[in-house]
């Protein structure tokens, strides 16, 4: 009948830094694709450059230890091969490439968001 109410635990300081990162992280990839997007389909140049820059940091992050990390490398890495396919892969494939893109850019945002609202939570469930 009476029982004790539940306190909720002070999140540790550890797992804050790896959400706090990921929050940041997350939302500068999908910055990145979007700028890429953007960019890549009006300079051919310019759009296969960024291409190969975010394919090798998604390739960087997918060799991390961390598992939160593995998902935003495999998105930013399939946004550069997309980036440079689109430029130099057939015509019917431009299409395709820049709505993934697009796609990929607002999930990572979208991720970005959610970690920092979880990374919020922990601040305020340490005060």
């Amino acid at each position: 009948m009476y029982e004790p109410e539940r306190q909720n635990a002070p999140v540790p300081v550890r797992t804050l830094e790896k959400q706090g990162f990921a929050a940041v992280a997350n939302l500068a990839g999908g910055l990145f694709l979007l700028i890429l997007s953007a960019l890549g389909g009006r300079l051919a140049i310019v759009g296969i450059g960024l291409g190969v820059l975010a394919a090798i940091a998604g390739l960087v992050a997918l060799a991390s230890k961390d598992r939160a990390d593995r998902k935003p490398g495999f998105i930013l890495t399939a946004g550069g091969i997309l980036a440079i396919l689109s430029r130099t892969g057939a015509a019917f494939f431009r299409p395709l490439a820049g709505t993934l893109l697009s796609v990929g850019a607002f999930g990572l945002i979208a991720l970005g968001i959610w970690n920092g609202i979880k990374f919020i939570k922990g601040l305020r469930s340490r005060s």
